[in-house]
């Protein structure tokens, strides 16, 4: 009998242990219950700082992500949390002062709308029946400016405006 009490003992003990973080001893189960134990250290956090503030650096970033994950072990701290990115303070500000599009949902498009998108750098969506003049059209070619029909947007078909 007291050889199943010995083995109960220590199975109570081993269980404890894990339960504890690995305390041992009197004195440091009793600082695992109390809360002032030494807690398990945190991994180390990598803090990489990226910009997103167009499409070839979302582009990178992506493959800066799979890159990552082609080793088991950096893909295994990506998931842990050890690997964590942040938006550098410039593309905070310009995801939220420049969304990258403008949209007009009726009228027309003259040269001063074209003038506008291109000093904000965006993209110009215009609805099914909004009238897009010459002279934007070429001020959108010279500026460089992308015109995308809505109805095009949506049906993923269609030519880009140039």
């Amino acid at each position: 009998m007291s050889a199943d009490n010995e083995m109960l003992r220590a199975l109570v003990r081993e269980a404890l242990r894990d339960a504890l973080g690995g305390a041992s001893g009197a004195s440091d189960i009793a600082k695992a219950l109390s809360g002032s134990a030494v807690s398990a250290p945190k991994p180390a956090q990598v803090v990489e700082v990226v910009s997103l503030a167009n499409d070839a650096q979302v582009q990178s970033f992506v493959h800066r992500i799979l890159d990552l994950a082609a080793d088991a072990k950096t893909l295994s701290a990506l998931r842990q949390g050890e690997i964590v990115f942040q938006l550098s303070e410039q593309s905070k500000v310009s995801g939220t002062a420049n969304p990258g599009t403008t949209r007009v949902e009726k009228g027309a498009v003259t040269e001063s709308t074209i003038r506008k998108a291109a000093e904000s750098g965006s993209t110009l969506i215009v609805g099914r029946k909004v009238v897009v003049t010459s002279l934007a059209r070429d001020k959108a070619r010279d500026l460089g400016v992308t015109i995308v029909r809505e109805s095009q947007q949506d049906n993923q078909k269609g030519s880009v405006m140039r």
